[in-house]
């Protein structure tokens, strides 16, 4: 009984450990637009977690104000992509401000089929860039664009 208890759970740290390894490493850099010019920048620290930082930039045109903002941290990934989730700091659940009445900046980041990938910027991330852009977009892999 002892012996197959502790073969059970040898074959378990195999099969997590080959889980692991068999998750793709997404690190690089992502270029591309959407409700701005975006970057994404991807660093595995390890197995599936990865640091994370989204930038998007809208330049002064025409007489037409600019935009700009980031956000950075830490995220989960899996082959299908996850979701960035930061805490408001200025959050204020009485507020009727969207820049302050969301809990959290939650942005989606999905891999597609064809190698890029898209950020869904869901709710709260007001906060972190102007009324004028966004972190919604579709993005290729720096060395896939050039």
């Amino acid at each position: 009984m002892f012996r197959t208890a502790l073969l059970a759970v040898a074959l378990l740290g195999t099969t997590i450990h080959a889980f692991a390894q068999d998750v793709p490493d997404y690190s690089g850099t992502y270029l591309g637009s959407g409700e701005g010019d975006l970057t994404l920048e991807l660093n595995r620290i390890e197995d599936d977690r990865y640091g994370i930082s989204i930038e998007t930039v809208v330049p002064i045109e025409n007489d037409m104000p600019g935009c700009a903002g980031g956000i950075d941290g830490e995220m989960l990934l899996s082959e299908g992509g996850g979701n960035f989730f930061v805490e408001n700091e200025m959050y204020d659940p009485e507020s009727d401000s969207p820049m302050f009445s969301e809990r959290y900046c939650e942005i989606g980041i999905i891999f597609n089929e064809d190698g890029t990938v898209t950020t869904e910027e869901r709710d709260g991330c007001l906060e972190y860039h102007g009324a004028s852009c966004g972190f919604s977009g579709n993005l290729t892999h720096a060395n896939a664009a050039g």
